[in-house]
C-alpha cells in the first residue's frame, strides 16, 4: 500500500513552496507605511481595486487606458495565498502602486480560470504575472520575496516595456546594457515556477550563477542564493568554489539584519541544505552551524517578521539539528521552543485568512519535530472554524490512515470532496478521495467507479475546470486507475468510464491539446473502443 500520509503532506507542501507553491508587490506612496514591525497585522486602510470583468476584458480596458495588467492567480483554500494577501496586498504602499495597473484577480475556481492557467503556464496559487495589454507577458513576480520589495518591484514592472525574457538574454550577453529596473526585475522572478518559459531547457544552477556574476553589488547575494538552492535541491553537488562562497554568502546573509529579513523565506527552505552541501563535518561546519541556529531562534522571536517567516524558523532549527545529529531525538529544549511559537501563532493569527495560512505552516513546523498528535489536534481545532476546512482533512484523513482507521480515513476524504467548493477545486478534492479509496478500499470497486463517475459529472457540468492543474491530476489518477484495474481484471470500469469523459470531451475545443488528452483518458484494452469515440 501507497503511504497515502506522506503523499497528502506533500501534496499540501507544494503549495506553500510553488508554489502551493509558495507570495507578492509602493506608486506615490513609498512611505505611507512603516511595515518592518508585526507584518502580519498591517492595518487595512485600502483595499485592491480589483478589475470586475474577465481577464479579456481586463485587456481591452489596459489598452483604453494605456496601462499593463497585474494578474493574480489564486484560490480561496490556498495557504500561500492567504499568506499573500495578509503580508503585502493589505499594505497600502502596495495597494496604491497596483492603481498603475489594472489589477485583475483570477481565481482558479472561475469559469475558464484553468484554462488561463494551461495558457500562462501556471504551475500553482499564488502566480503573479505582468501583462501587457495585448497579453504577452512582461514577468512573473516570485511570491515569495522580501515583503519591502513587492512594491519596488511592481513599480519596476510598470515601467517596463520588454519582456523578461529579452532582459534575461541581454543580461547573458551583454550586462552593461541593463537598467536598474531590469536587474530588479530579474532579481525578484519567479524562478522557482517558471517551468521553462525564460529558462527553456537552460539549468536553473547555471542561469543565476551567471547572473550573480554579472549584477550589481545589490542583487549578487539573492543570484548566489538561488545558485546554490537550485544546486542542492537537484542531484548536483557544490564544487569547491561552490563550497567557499556558500560559506562566506550564508555568513553575510545571517549575520546582517536587512539580508537575513530579505532572504528569509528561501533561507527557510534551502539554508539547512546548503551548509551541509558547503561544509565538511568539523569547526567550519559547527561555526556556521551555531550561526545559523542563532539567526533562525532570533527570527522565532521578533515580531518584525511574518507568522510564516517565525514558524519556519523553528522548522530550519529542527532540520539543522537533524541533519547534525541523524541518530538523536531533538533536544526537550528545542521541541519546547517548537511548540511555544506555534503556540503564539495560533493566538496570533486573527483572521480567517491568517488562520488558513498559519494552520498550514504550524502544521509542518509541528510535524518536522515529530509532534503529528500535536498537528492533528491543531488542524480538528481549525476545521472548527475555517471557512474553507475542507482544505485540512485530507491530512486529517491522514492521520487517521496512520493510525490503520481507514474508514476513519475514507470518511474524511469523502467529506473534504463533498464540502469542496468551485469546480475545480471539487474536482481535485474528489480526485484526492478517489486516491484514498484506491489505497484503502481497492476492493470496493463501486465506490471507487461512483466516484470518479461524480468527478466526471463535474467536469461535464463546467468542462472549463479540466484545464491545467485538473488535467495534470486525472492523467495521474488514469494511471493509478489503470494500475487498479490491471490488478482487479477491472477492465470494464475503465470502460465505462473512458465512454463517460465523452461528456466532457466533446465539449473542449476540436483538434486541441485538451481533448486529446480528454479522449485518452481511461483507455482500455478494448480493441474496438477507438472506433467508436467521437474525434
Amino acid at each position: 500500500m501507497r503511504n497515502f500520509f506522506q503523499a497528502v503532506l506533500l501534496l499540501a507542501g507544494l503549495m506553500s513552496l510553488a508554489a502551493c507553491s509558495g507570495d507578492a508587490p509602493e506608486t506615490a506612496a513609498d512611505t505611507a507605511t512603516n511595515t518592518k514591525a508585526a507584518p502580519d497585522t498591517v492595518a487595512q486602510a485600502a483595499e485592491i481595486d480589483w478589475f470586475k470583468g474577465t481577464v479579456e476584458d481586463a485587456l481591452i480596458a489596459a489598452a483604453d487606458v494605456n496601462k499593463p495588467v497585474f494578474l493574480y492567480w489564486g484560490a480561496r483554500w490556498c495557504p500561500p495565498c492567504m499568506q499573500l494577501k495578509t503580508t503585502v496586498f493589505n499594505r497600502p504602499d502596495f495597494v496604491a502602486t497596483t492603481e498603475l495597473f489594472v489589477p485583475v484577480y483570477l481565481d482558479g475556481d472561475t469559469a475558464g480560470a484553468q484554462r488561463w492557467g494551461d495558457h500562462f503556464g501556471i504551475v500553482g496559487y499564488p502566480t503573479l504575472i505582468v501583462l501587457r495589454a495585448d497579453g504577452s507577458e512582461l514577468t512573473r513576480i516570485s511570491s515569495t520575496g522580501d515583503l519591502d520589495a513587492y512594491p519596488r518591484v511592481l513599480r519596476a514592472a510598470a515601467r517596463q516595456s520588454r519582456p523578461s525574457g529579452e532582459i534575461l538574454q541581454a543580461a547573458l550577453e551583454d550586462p552593461a546594457s541593463l537598467s536598474a529596473d531590469d536587474w530588479t526585475l530579474l532579481a525578484n522572478y519567479g524562478w522557482w515556477v517558471d517551468r521553462g518559459t525564460l529558462l527553456g531547457d537552460r539549468e536553473l544552477a547555471t542561469v543565476m550563477g551567471e547572473l550573480a556574476a554579472a549584477a550589481p553589488a545589490a542583487e549578487q547575494p539573492q543570484f548566489r542564493l538561488l545558485e546554490y538552492a537550485a544546486t542542492v535541491s537537484g542531484d548536483a553537488s557544490l564544487s569547491p568554489a561552490q563550497q567557499a562562497g556558500a560559506q562566506a554568502l550564508l555568513t553575510q546573509l545571517l549575520t546582517q539584519p536587512e539580508q537575513l529579513r530579505a532572504q528569509i523565506d528561501t533561507l527557510n527552505y534551502f539554508a539547512v541544505d546548503v551548509l551541509i552541501a558547503a561544509t565538511e563535518a568539523g569547526a567550519k561546519r559547527q561555526t556556521l552551524a551555531g550561526r545559523l541556529d542563532k539567526a533562525m531562534r532570533d527570527v522565532a522571536a521578533s515580531d518584525a517578521y511574518t507568522i510564516k517567516d517565525r514558524l519556519y524558523a523553528q522548522r530550519s532549527r529542527v532540520k539543522l539539528y537533524q541533519a547534525l545529529n541523524p541518530e538523536a531525538a531533538l533536544p526537550p529544549a528545542l521541541v519546547a521552543d517548537v511548540q511555544a511559537t506555534v503556540a503564539w501563532a495560533d493566538e496570533a493569527a486573527a483572521t480567517p485568512q491568517e488562520r488558513q495560512a498559519m494552520a498550514n505552516y504550524a502544521t509542518y513546523t509541528l510535524e518536522a519535530a515529530g509532534l503529528s498528535a500535536e498537528a492533528e489536534a491543531l488542524l480538528r481545532r481549525e476545521i472548527q472554524r475555517s471557512p474553507d476546512a475542507y482544505y485540512f482533512m485530507p491530512t486529517i484523513a491522514a492521520y487517521a490512515q496512520a493510525r490503520g482507521d481507514v474508514e476513519e480515513a475514507l470518511g474524511w476524504l469523502k467529506r473534504a470532496a463533498e464540502e469542496a467548493r468551485g469546480p475545480a477545486t471539487r474536482a481535485q478534492w474528489g480526485l484526492i478521495y478517489l486516491k484514498g479509496l484506491l489505497d484503502m478500499a481497492p476492493d470496493d470497486r463501486d465506490r471507487i467507479e461512483a466516484q470518479m463517475t461524480a468527478i466526471i459529472d463535474e467536469l461535464a457540468a463546467e468542462p472549463s475546470a479540466f484545464y491545467q492543474r485538473t488535467r495534470m491530476r486525472l492523467q495521474r489518477a488514469d494511471r493509478q486507475l489503470a494500475d487498479w484495474a490491471q490488478a482487479r481484471d477491472a477492465g470494464p470500469v475503465l470502460d465505462r468510464l473512458n465512454r463517460a469523459m465523452d461528456r466532457v470531451c466533446e465539449q473542449l475545443p476540436k483538434a486541441s491539446d485538451a481533448r486529446t488528452d480528454c479522449l485518452a483518458l481511461f483507455e482500455s484494452d478494448a480493441a474496438d473502443l477507438a472506433a467508436t469515440r467521437p474525434t
